[in-house]
């Protein structure tokens, strides 16, 4: 290596062509001088927008990471960057989200969403059970955990399968209906479950007034509150379609925040009145 006086290192032999002869300098093959430098201000003159411009080494085993295909969760056409105000209308052959998302669900049935429909709507309940459960053996104080933390990890929980669903496979709706179903189910079926374990373990000979409680009004506050919170997941998977994007929990957040609120000013209100000696 030398310098050139500014002490800047140069290499010792650099060619006067660099296209006459296979060098570090050589541009990439397929690619010319035009294409790796240009003054176009767009968009698709970024580096990023560019075709691959070398060809694989098949010796190299590290080629085959290399990634050839775009990922419908990492499609650059979603970027914030590419809106239509910026870079105009996406490309007729671009991927993005919702082609794909439109494309399964064209190729999915209207039995196969019911038959998933149905699936969930009968173990969503029992999953949001064994969640619970593990979610509340971290502990916490005995009101917290009643009016704040109970509420917020059975009503999450309620509609967790129903909620991935919308955000990771939302093809297997073909209605907000079937959302709501699933919802309203894993109420049903959670409210069931917690009473058989409340009567048979926790509160074994329990008053007649307290049985009538349970599968009364414990059960319509489950099925409603889930309910509730299962039209927020509604809200997302509808405005996913209208925007044309990616699911947002922000779309229905309110809802799924409102049903905590209701289970828990229900749960701080029959403690405060079990206090006061009310029997149930």
């Amino acid at each position: 290596m030398t310098t050139d006086g500014a002490d800047r290192f140069l290499p010792d032999e650099v060619p006067e062509d660099p296209d006459a002869v296979d060098t570090p300098w050589q541009a990439p093959e397929g690619a010319s001088h035009q294409q790796l430098y240009t003054s176009d201000p767009s968009v698709f003159a970024e580096p990023w927008m560019q075709p691959l411009t070398h060809r694989d080494d098949p010796s190299d085993a590290g080629c085959s990471s290399i990634p050839t295909e775009a990922s419908e969760d990492h499609s650059v056409w979603d970027e914030p960057g590419l809106s239509r105000a910026l870079s105009g209308e996406t490309p007729s052959d671009a991927l993005t989200w919702f082609r794909w998302y439109r494309q399964r669900s064209q190729d999915t049935s209207v039995s196969m969403t019911w038959l998933v429909t149905v699936a969930v709507a009968a173990v969503a309940g029992l999953f949001a059970i064994v969640g619970t459960i593990l979610v509340q053996s971290v502990g916490g104080t005995a009101l917290m955990t009643i009016s704040v933390i109970g509420p917020t990890t059975e009503e999450i929980m309620k509609i967790a399968l129903p909620l991935w669903l919308v955000e990771r496979r939302p093809w297997l709706y073909r209605s907000g209906a079937q959302i709501l179903l699933c919802a309203f189910m894993s109420g049903i079926v959670f409210a069931a479950v917690e009473n058989v374990i409340y009567l048979e373990v926790y509160i074994p000979n329990a008053l007649a007034s307290v049985v009538t409680w349970r599968w009364s009004i414990c059960v319509v506050l489950h099925a409603g509150c889930s309910t509730i919170a299962g039209w927020g997941a509604v809200q997302i998977w509808r405005q996913f379609q209208v925007r044309q994007r990616p699911p947002a929990i922000s779309d229905g957040a309110v809802w799924i925040i409102a049903a905590i609120f209701v289970h828990g000013i229900y749960n701080t209100s029959v403690t405060l009145m079990a206090l006061g000696g009310l029997d149930f």
